[in-house]
């Protein structure tokens, strides 16, 4: 986590409602290489105290630690092997002797997960060799969906962006090029791990990935100039979601998402959502849909889940613009 964000204050402590209370880093490990980057360490809220690790690079801030490890056991035992300052050891360890034998579904989404690997084969750019593209009529690279979905988004040197769900950061990184900084969240640390790791490597420096719940951010309201929320409809009560996107906006700003309406996953909401109820929802919370997003869209999306199955959908887009006077 770069430690010159908090120059800024754009983080704050999610145990306050009003969030009034910026976080304060603590630096236990920094890069080596970037002192700019704190590898571990804690963000602490300056008034009640609630302490957030910071593990490979990595800031996981959600209000329950334990039940966030309790249910990616493997994860939290990768954390407690591989972490290198005292402080942090003890940190874990305190949290070990609580865990519980929760569900873990959580698990599906980090690295030793069923999905994983699904996610990280669109960062593969040797889509020529694969089977089942080949046989396709039509020539289709999976993580191109990322860059048609951008494109069309205008420049904004001095805005911030906050990428949902972001998953490997495909889309965070695609709108980099777009806006000043870049904040991409996601409730997988593996995924994060990863999505930093591949952003460094393209050297992409106006990004930063963290674990957090969706519903639960730690940002003031009226901050983002854009947020993207693509593919993550059927997973968040849209009545909590669509208020929340509404309240972290400027006036005016963009709300992007895309959803392909499938509700045969393990855990889903809004089962009865089609293209006409969705584009009704987000408008009854104070957005404009664009005119070119007015009709249901058919936008190819694939993920490989092993050599013999794949998973094509067929994305709806919807661009809104808050419109109406910011709720308080």
């Amino acid at each position: 986590m770069k430690s010159s964000l908090f120059n800024f204050k754009l983080l704050y402590c999610i145990n306050h409602d009003d969030r009034n209370y910026p976080l304060d880093l603590e630096v236990l490990i920094h890069d080596s290489d970037n002192n700019n980057e704190c590898i571990e360490g804690f963000l602490i809220c300056p008034d009640c105290k609630s302490t957030f690790p910071i593990i490979s690079g990595i800031a996981v801030i959600v209000k329950d630690i334990i039940q966030y490890a309790s249910q990616r056991l493997v994860t939290f035992g990768k954390w407690y092997t591989n972490c290198k300052s005292e402080k942090m050891k003890i940190y874990l360890k305190d949290i070990s002797i609580k865990l519980v034998k929760d569900s873990l579904d959580e698990n599906r989404y980090e690295d030793d997960g069923r999905y994983f690997q699904t996610y990280k084969w669109l960062h593969n750019e040797n889509f020529e060799s694969d089977k089942f593209l080949h046989l396709l009529r039509w020539k289709i690279k999976p993580s191109d969906v990322y860059r048609k979905l951008t494109s069309g988004i205008k420049f904004e040197p001095e805005g911030l962006a906050l990428d949902l769900g972001c998953a490997l950061g495909l889309s965070t990184m695609e709108l980099s090029n777009k806006f000043s900084f870049v904040f991409g969240i996601d409730h997988s640390f593996s995924f994060m791990v990863e999505a930093k790791r591949k952003s460094s490597e393209a050297g992409i420096t106006n990004i930063e990935f963290f674990v957090s719940d969706i519903l639960d951010l730690p940002f003031k309201n009226q901050k983002f100039d854009l947020i993207f929320g693509l593919n993550i409809i059927e997973f968040v009560p849209l009545e909590k979601l669509l208020p929340l996107v509404h309240n972290l906006l400027k006036p005016h700003s963009l709300f992007v998402s895309t959803t392909p309406y499938d509700y045969n996953r393990e855990i889903v909401y809004n089962p009865n959502l089609n293209d006409h109820t969705l584009r009704t929802a987000i408008e009854k919370n104070g957005f404009e849909i664009t005119i070119k997003t007015k009709k249901e869209s058919f936008i190819p999306w694939i993920l490989k889940i092993n050599e013999r199955t794949y998973l094509f959908y067929f994305l709806d887009l919807i661009e809104s613009r808050k419109v109406s006077k910011h709720k308080h």
